[in-house]
């Protein structure tokens, strides 16, 4: 609790770090949902994984560039 008062960028920083993982992760598993589209047979299986895929690709670069930009903002 001490460090919370001493440092007046502590909520910042961690929701930073907070964005910057979650953000890493989601890429990881869009890379993940992608590369099976290649393994599915039915056509429909295929729109749907590269929509999932793109969808969380484009979620987890928001939220590293969010984590970035606090990240940022704290300098």
């Amino acid at each position: 609790m001490s460090n919370q008062n001493e440092d007046p960028h502590f909520h910042t920083r961690r929701d930073a770090e907070t964005f910057w993982i979650l953000g890493a992760f989601l890429i990881v598993l869009s890379i993940a949902v992608l590369i099976g589209t290649f393994y599915a047979v039915r056509p429909h299986a295929m729109i749907v994984n590269v929509i999932a895929g793109l969808v969380l690709l484009a979620t987890g670069a928001g939220m590293v560039l969010r984590g970035w930009y606090l990240r940022r903002r704290m300098k």
